[in-house]
Parts: C-alpha cells; sequence; structure tokens
C-alpha cells in the first residue's frame, strides 16, 4: 500500500480581534491564488488540498459588547494587549515567537507573514508605534471597532495537504498558505503554534494530529482562541464563487448571468402542432419545451461546428416530418442526412431524395433539368434565366467587370437553351451540357440559332464570332467538371424532370438534398436548390391561401451559398411565409451572411438560438438581445449548450438558456435492419423517380443529335407544307399544361405531354 504524507495548519487572528483585517477589494479576484495553488496539484503523485474555512455567526449584542470593551481600553490611553497563543504583551512578538508561516513549516524564513508584520522585525521604533497609538491611529482604529453594522462570525480556518512524495506535503501547504498574505492590514493571520527547543510545534504535533483531523473530517468547529472574530467586510473575498476577474483556468464557470427561461413554455409532448426546441432547468429539475408550431415562421441556429446546432435541427426536422407536414432539409456535407434516414423509415412512402454525394442512390439518380420549360408559360423564361446566370456568376465568382465575357457567353447560351427547351417536345429539353455544344459545335449551332429570337440570332451570327476561341474556355470547364462526375450528369442530364418540387410541397413530401461539400460545383448546385425552392413557392399564387400547405425548408450551412443566390433567402424570409414556407437556418457565424439575408434574419425571425460564437458574432446577439446576455457569457458556451429567444404567446421572451437535443435522445436509436434500410431506399426510388445513371448518361450522349434532327425534320416538314421557319414561338407543342405543378410528377407515373 502506497504512503501517504500529510502536512497540516490552522490560521488563527494574530492579535486581538478588534483590529480588523485588511479589506481586500474584489478586482483582480482575491481568489485567484487560491485557484493557482489547486493547479499545483497532480493526480499522478497523489495529491490532494483541502482548506476549510468555518464560520459561526456572533449575536450582534456580542459584538456591541467586545466594541465597547475596546473603546475602554484605547480610551485609557491608546494600549491594548495582543494575544500571540496564550501569553501575551504590548505588542506582537518577534520572530523568536514562531508566528511566521515558515517556521510553522520548518522553512528558512526570506520574509514570510511574520517577519513583515511582527514588530520586532522593524525595531523598537515599530514596536513602539504598536504599542503606543498616535492620535491619528486612535481615531481609525476607533471608527472600526465602532462599527458593528457587518455581520460577524467566529472565524476557524484549517489546511490539510497529502502526498505520495515525502516532503511535497510541506511545499503546497506553503502555497496555500502564502494565499492568505493579502489579508494582512492592521492584523493578520498566522500559523498557530509555538516554537520549542529549536523545532515549530504546530498542528502536525502528534499530539494535536487527530484532533485536527477529526476537526476536518467531521466538521467540528473547535477555534483555538475565543478572539476570533471576523466581519462579512474583511471576509468577503473568501466566501463568494470565483469571478471573471479570476484568471486561473482550472475555475469552474457559471457560463454568465443569462435570464431565467419563461415559467409558461409548455413542455414537449410529441404534438404535432408543437417543436421541441430544447431542454431548460426548472428547480434544479430539466425539462423538455416547445413552441408553437404556428408560431414558428422563420428560425436561425449558429455556432461552432460540432457544438451542435445540426444535431438539434435534425431532431425538429425529424418530428416536423414524422407529425406530417411537408419538410426539406438542405445538407451540403451529406453527412446529416445519413444520421437521420434510420429515423424516417416509417414515412417511407413521403420521401424524396435529390443527392449528388458519394455512395447515395446504389447506382440510381433522380432527373432534375433547370432548364426544362415543362408546365410552365412563356413569361418564366425570364425568372429561369436569372436563377440559372446569378447562380453561375455568384458560384464561380464571375463579376461584371472581371469576367465580362464570361457572364455574356453564360446569359446568351441560358436563353437560347430555354427558348429552344419552351419549342421543343419535353423529353428533348436540353439540359445544361448542351451550352457546351451551343458554344463549340459550330454545326449543331447553325442547327439551332434560326429557331431563337432575333436578338439572339444576331448575336451568335455577329457578335461571337468575334470574341475568340479562348473566350469560351471558363464556361464550358465548369460544365465539363460537373459532366466528370456520373452523379451529377445523370442528374442534370435528364431532359425530363422527375423531381418537381411544387407538387412536393403541395403532397407534404419529405424532400432531402444531399451535396458533398463547399466547392464551386456544390455551390452552384445549391444555388440551383434555393431558387428553385422560392420559385415553388411564390408559383403558389393560384393557390388560395388556405390550402396552401406549409413547408419547413432546413437549410445548414448557409453561409456557403447565401451570397450565390444573391439576396433570394431574404426574399423568401420576407415574401415566402404568405406562401406557406417555413424557413429554418444554420450557420456558424451570423456575420457570415450576407447584410441583407442577416437584416432579414433579424427582423422577420421567429426565433434564435445560438451556442458558442466568435466575439464579433457574439457581439451583434448580445445587441439583438437588448444586453440581457454579454458577448463573453456567448463565447464561454459548452458543447449542446445554447442561449435562445422564442416567440410565445406573441411575445419575444428574453433570452434564456436551454441544453440542445440528440436524435438518440428525442427518439432512441434509429431503424439499423438492413431488410428495412434497403426497402426504404427503393421506396425512394420509386418516390423520386430515380433510375439507373447509365440509363440516363445513354440518353445524354444521343441528346445533341435528337435535337438537331428533331429541328431539322421539322424544317424539312415545313418546308414540304409551305409553312415559314419559326422563330423563337412555339410551333412544336400546342398541349402546354398552363398550370405549374401538373407535368412532371415525382415518379415514373406523372403525366407525359404528347408532341405534335
Amino acid at each position: 500500500m502506497t504512503k501517504v504524507f500529510t502536512a497540516r495548519a490552522e490560521l488563527i487572528l494574530a492579535r486581538e480581534d478588534m483590529w480588523p483585517l485588511r479589506e481586500v477589494p474584489l478586482q483582480p479576484d482575491p481568489l485567484s491564488p487560491f485557484a493557482f495553488a489547486f493547479a499545483e496539484l497532480r493526480d499522478d503523485l497523489g495529491d490532494h488540498a483541502e482548506v476549510i474555512m468555518d464560520l459561526v455567526p456572533v449575536t450582534r449584542g456580542e459584538v456591541a459588547r467586545r466594541r465597547r470593551q475596546a473603546v475602554k481600553r484605547l480610551g485609557r490611553g491608546g494600549r491594548t494587549v495582543s494575544r500571540m497563543g496564550r501569553g501575551g504583551s504590548s505588542a506582537p512578538r518577534s520572530g523568536r515567537g514562531a508566528a511566521s508561516v515558515f517556521d510553522a513549516l520548518g522553512l528558512p524564513a526570506p520574509g514570510g507573514l511574520a517577519s513583515s508584520n511582527s514588530a520586532g522585525s522593524a525595531g523598537p521604533a515599530r514596536a513602539e508605534g504598536v504599542a503606543r497609538l498616535d492620535e491619528l491611529d486612535r481615531e481609525r482604529t476607533l471608527a472600526k471597532a465602532l462599527r458593528v453594522t457587518d455581520p460577524h462570525f467566529q472565524l476557524q480556518l484549517l489546511i490539510r495537504t497529502r502526498s505520495e512524495i515525502r516532503g511535497r506535503p510541506q511545499r503546497l501547504l506553503q502555497s496555500f498558505l502564502s494565499c492568505f498574505e493579502e489579508f494582512g492590514g492592521e492584523n493578520y493571520l498566522r500559523v498557530k503554534g509555538r516554537r520549542i527547543l529549536g523545532r515549530y510545534l504546530g498542528s502536525d504535533a502528534p499530539w494535536n494530529r487527530l484532533m485536527f483531523d477529526r476537526r476536518v473530517d467531521r466538521g467540528i468547529f473547535r477555534p483555538s482562541k475565543k478572539s476570533q472574530m471576523v466581519s462579512a467586510t474583511q471576509i468577503g473575498g473568501l466566501v463568494k464563487p470565483a469571478t471573471v476577474h479570476c484568471a486561473a483556468t482550472n475555475v469552474v464557470r457559471s457560463g454568465g448571468v443569462v435570464p431565467p427561461p419563461p415559467r409558461n413554455l409548455p413542455t414537449f409532448n410529441g404534438s404535432p402542432n408543437q417543436m421541441p426546441w430544447g431542454t431548460v432547468t426548472y428547480d434544479d429539475a430539466e425539462r423538455l419545451v416547445s413552441v408553437a408550431l404556428d408560431e414558428t415562421f422563420f428560425t436561425w441556429t449558429g455556432g461552432r461546428t460540432r457544438f451542435g446546432k445540426t444535431e438539434t435541427s435534425l431532431c425538429r426536422f425529424v418530428h416536423v416530418a414524422r407529425s406530417g407536414h411537408g419538410a426539406l432539409f438542405l445538407d451540403p456535407h451529406a453527412d446529416a442526412l445519413a444520421r437521420v434516414k434510420p429515423y424516417l423509415v416509417d414515412q417511407a412512402d413521403r420521401v424524396i431524395e435529390l443527392s449528388i454525394a458519394r455512395g447515395s442512390g446504389s447506382g440510381r439518380q433522380v432527373g432534375w433539368n433547370p432548364f426544362s420549360m415543362e408546365g410552365l408559360d412563356r413569361e418564366d423564361l425570364e425568372d429561369k434565366m436569372a436563377a440559372i446566370v446569378d447562380s453561375f456568376a455568384a458560384a464561380m465568382g464571375w463579376v461584371s467587370d472581371r469576367a465580362p465575357r464570361a457572364l455574356t457567353l453564360t446569359q446568351a447560351a441560358t436563353r437560347s437553351l430555354l427558348e429552344l427547351a419552351y419549342q421543343l417536345p419535353d423529353d428533348l429539353a436540353p439540359t445544361i451540357f448542351q451550352m457546351t455544344t451551343l458554344l463549340s459545335d459550330e454545326e449543331w449551332r447553325a442547327a439551332v440559332v434560326p429557331k431563337l429570337s432575333p436578338a439572339l440570332q444576331s448575336f451568335w451570327e455577329n457578335r461571337f464570332p468575334r470574341l475568340g476561341d479562348e473566350a469560351i474556355t471558363p464556361v464550358t470547364n465548369v460544365i465539363d467538371r460537373m459532366q466528370g462526375s456520373p452523379s451529377i450528369a445523370a442528374l442534370l442530364g435528364s431532359s425530363r424532370s422527375t423531381y418537381n418540387l411544387r407538387k412536393a410541397m403541395d403532397d407534404g413530401a419529405i424532400v432531402l438534398v444531399r451535396l458533398r461539400g463547399t466547392g464551386q460545383i456544390d455551390q452552384l448546385m445549391a444555388s440551383f436548390v434555393v431558387y428553385d425552392l422560392l420559385r415553388a413557392v411564390l408559383s403558389r399564387w393560384d393557390t388560395p391561401p388556405l390550402s396552401r400547405r406549409p413547408l419547413h425548408a432546413f437549410m445548414d450551412e448557409v453561409q456557403s451559398y447565401d451570397h450565390s443566390v444573391k439576396g433570394l433567402l431574404a426574399s423568401a424570409l420576407e415574401e415566402g411565409g404568405k406562401f406557406g414556407l417555413r424557413l429554418h437556418l444554420m450557420n456558424q457565424q451570423p456575420t457570415r451572411l450576407a447584410k441583407q439575408t442577416l437584416d432579414a434574419v433579424l427582423t422577420n425571425r421567429s426565433h434564435l438560438m445560438s451556442t458558442n460564437l466568435g466575439y464579433e458574432s457574439a457581439r451583434l446577439l448580445a445587441k439583438e438581445w437588448q444586453g440581457h446576455v454579454t458577448p463573453e457569457t456567448i463565447q464561454e458556451l459548452e458543447k449542446y449548450q445554447f442561449i435562445t429567444q422564442v416567440t410565445w404567446r406573441g411575445q419575444t421572451t428574453t433570452p434564456f438558456r436551454a441544453r440542445g437535443l440528440s436524435l438518440e435522445e428525442m427518439f432512441g436509436p434509429g431503424v439499423t435492419d438492413e431488410a428495412a434500410l434497403e426497402g426504404f431506399e427503393q421506396a425512394i426510388d420509386h418516390n423520386s423517380g430515380r433510375r439507373p445513371i447509365r440509363e440516363t448518361l445513354d440518353e445524354l450522349a444521343t441528346l445533341d443529335d435528337r435535337i438537331r434532327d428533331h429541328i431539322e425534320g421539322v424544317a424539312r416538314l415545313d418546308a414540304r407544307r409551305g409553312k415559314p421557319a419559326a422563330s423563337g414561338g412555339r410551333p412544336y407543342r400546342s398541349d402546354r399544361v398552363r398550370q405549374y405543378g401538373h407535368s412532371g410528377g415525382m415518379g415514373p407515373d406523372h403525366e407525359k405531354g404528347s408532341p405534335t
């Protein structure tokens, strides 16, 4: 058994209790030396330390009685008695009386408490000054002696240190004793004991150890002197917790002052009309609270990565989805939705997935053609062109003064392909990959340009040849990179879309959008998704307000595509609510958002929730919360700890502290059965209209030729009939569906238009 060595010390007032200790200011924190002393302890050496301060209240009558006695003694000539143990003298004795910390430890004294404060250490002048006070000192001491308004206590101070290393407990004890030096004033604390025959005998003397340990272990209050009275003011720095001014890193922090949570927030009970929000503490008991779904329009959740913002949002998403509401989750990194799928198996008939993440779909892919005009009118062309061109420009960093030719070519090619898509049968609609063909294949361009509007014909025939061959490289390079990814090529290379977000919204579907990361291609894809979301939302103008089924759209890592969509998220926050859009945004720092988006978030949000942030973002939120929380408090939040402000019964609450949620905590373990998960993926295949990637790529490989053959065939037919060649009109389709959402369904059973 390892031997443990122990050192003990009891501290007592060196002079009568009428002499006050120094009133130590609270800044810097007087507990800092103690925290640093505790930081010296090492578990591997078996170190252990206890600093115990016991206080027993003294009645006000007893305090007054002692003060009257002190005043009487001072009035007789200013002399007082200082007790340095059981004996007494007219002044504190010198170091020979063994009053110093170092005498108690048996160590050489470099000038500690006793040596620096004892009368003898400063010579006869100091002894005389203590023995006979001058008039000024007498008035000051009388004033302090008469101040009986403070609470007073009998004091007992015990220190015990242990270690497995011989001599180390004494060194640790010295560190703790030195912490009390700052309280030395007209009175001070000294180690109880005496020096006899050159050896200091204190609490570590064999006959004192047992009683000392009993007092420590059992909490026995037995001060060694009657005159051990101190006021609350004198020891205030020892009885408070560590403050922000304590610089030690080994102090448990409270996390700052945050208003208490509202008492009337409802407990989450799984109701479809609730949204789980977080766990709050009432009277030392945790409770999972919720907010009302009908008061939840727009939310923002922020904080450092791996601090719980995405996990908490996933819990809300799963609850909303499983409650029968329409829900969309945009996951730029593909990790979140991998966690969420096992909790949606029982909702398999409602799940749609658009994914370009590696390993998703088992070699199958949904079809989504942003250039398709199926079910749309000519007035929709301008909006689609702006969405596609802006997505390209923002994702690639093209601005008018840096890449004017790339922007010009992208705009002309996009407009041309949209005009072609408006005229061609839906199963021959050009895709994004026909941009490369239009820019680089002269024969194909010559075949399709006559079908475009006069302005576009003039561009391709007159302006485009002057740009030079190298002008097309920035545009074609992007598209070539996209075509090099089979999953992206299959997604965007299908003429007809099986992914129809408007229909998914109206049906209350669960839409999972999985990207791969934050590269340029992923930013471009995210931009396409956001533009498509807002277009689908605003297209609900044709639906009565009460029939607009809400869609809760959760969008993670918003900063990675916010700038790409150029204020579109701000428009969604400002206009989407009336069309049934409920937007839930997540990102690490609010300052990373575009100013337009951030202003819209802070103006229109229903709820805010944030964990640990950088200083600038924390200062922004603290200002938004009207100073109820300091930026430092937000910066000190630990994992899964949030400060949040919600809307409840039409009123905005004060910010309060809440603990985040995890999927396992809310819903238990997800489905792990391989057969069930495989059936879930098959259901997604059916709902989303996913086809084998190879099949789509084979069709894409022949699309250029099929488009040209169709155009040339119709031209020959018109020539035989004596009809003039059409330009920019819609000669190939007469049965266009005028109401969006009635063509291009979610699965293989969607309606198909029939070409004339």
